[in-house]
């Protein structure tokens, strides 16, 4: 069952966190409170695999701790924008560059979209941060809630592989799809799937890639 890997998977990640050398200088500051780590495995793959020289991860047992990101003079505490700095801009890039991150988390359109540069990076940008609201929705809604999704991505999933143009899942592709396997998994969403070739194409893709994240982390 994915699911009970990817939990499996979160204790390891808190653990390589934990006895990890902090950078004498880092770009960023990323503050997770444990019980976020544990219950999130996207947040923990991507604290992970950030850079190390540019990143310092502190995992926070304090009672009233909140998830943050600091960045010289300025602290984001939102999840979604954390993950979409964390993967762009916030960390130069590095996570969404060939050569210096296992996959372009924001599909290669991070540096493009700066000020416009190029309107199609623009545009996916803009789409990462809506379908991670989808996602979002996701995780606070019901099976029933996904079983809607699953139908719906079918069809869109008909002219396009992933949720904005990409050659692999992206950051949004990730969340949206763990957070589907949060709610239902194994033969459930097999069945749930059924005949949306579609969308058990881009689910199968998805999965692969969580798995092969996990090894690189």
């Amino acid at each position: 069952d994915r699911q009970a890997s990817l939990n499996d998977n979160n204790e390891k990640s808190t653990m390589a966190m934990a006895s990890a050398p902090h950078p004498r200088s880092a770009l960023a500051t990323l503050t997770i409170p444990s019980s976020t780590l544990s219950s999130d495995p996207l947040l923990a793959l991507i604290a992970t695999i950030a850079p190390p020289h540019q990143t310092k991860v502190t995992i926070s047992k304090k009672k009233n701790e909140l998830l943050s990101l600091t960045i010289g003079p300025d602290t984001m505490t939102h999840r979604n924008a954390i993950l979409r700095s964390m993967c762009g801009v916030g960390l130069h890039n590095a996570m969404d560059s060939l050569g210096s991150s296992p996959i372009l988390f924001l599909g290669g359109h991070s540096a493009s979209s700066f000020a416009g540069a190029s309107p199609v990076s623009s545009l996916a940008m803009a789409g990462i941060s809506s379908w991670m609201s989808v996602a979002s929705s996701v995780r606070e809604g019901g099976v029933d809630d996904v079983a809607s999704l699953i139908n719906q991505l079918n069809g869109y999933f008909t002219t396009r592989s992933f949720v904005v143009p990409s050659a692999a899942p992206t950051l949004a592709d990730l969340d949206l799809y763990l957070a589907i396997v949060s709610k239902v998994s194994g033969e459930a969403l097999e069945s749930m799937a059924g005949s949306s070739v579609n969308t058990r194409r881009w689910l199968e893709q998805c999965g692969a890639t969580v798995e092969g994240l996990v090894v690189a982390a």
